[in-house]
């Protein structure tokens, strides 16, 4: 007898994103080791320590900021959306949420949210937005796919029916 999932969570990441950070990631630090390596060991030992560490701090805060981009997701449960966009991460419940949007043209999804306290507004343009960069548009059918599963999980969880 198969079990029940605890909890129905569903989490979209940018999966071409991350191929190519990881693809640009690694041939980045080869190049650096092949620079670093095709210096004759003349001019390698003209670099004193400080100035060693100096270029591996600046390689690895490159490497840190695309790998940083990379783990933007977001996830979706019965208590609303949690999203990661670079650094900082929010959570939405699913109350606040009034739409979510991918158009032609936008490089990635977006929520629009309602405004704290329950206020009324009158038109979309009234709406906090929050970009989703777990969604990107390049992905094509798969964000197309994303945004209907979160769509889908907005009626349901607005709906009450969990």
């Amino acid at each position: 007898m198969p079990l029940e999932p605890i909890e129905d969570v569903y989490t979209a990441r940018p999966r071409r994103l991350r191929l190519i950070i990881g693809f640009f990631g690694t041939v980045l630090l080869l190049l650096a080791a092949f620079g670093w390596f095709a210096l004759p060991s003349s001019i390698r030992g003209l670099f004193t320590l400080s100035q060693r560490l100096t270029l591996l701090v600046i390689l690895s805060l490159i490497i840190l900021v695309i790998g940083i981009i990379a783990a933007s997701y977001v996830r979706a449960d019965a208590n609303g959306l949690r999203l990661r966009n670079g650094l900082r991460t929010h959570v939405v419940p699913w109350s606040r949420v009034h739409k979510i949007l991918l158009r032609r043209g936008d490089p990635w999804a977006f929520v629009l949210l309602r405004p704290e306290g329950g206020r009324p507004f009158e038109a979309d343009l009234d709406a906090e937005k929050r970009i989703l960069m777990g969604i990107l548009a390049t992905e094509g059918a798969a964000a197309r796919q994303a945004v209907d599963e979160l769509r889908q999980r907005l009626r349901r969880y607005r709906s009450g029916a969990l």
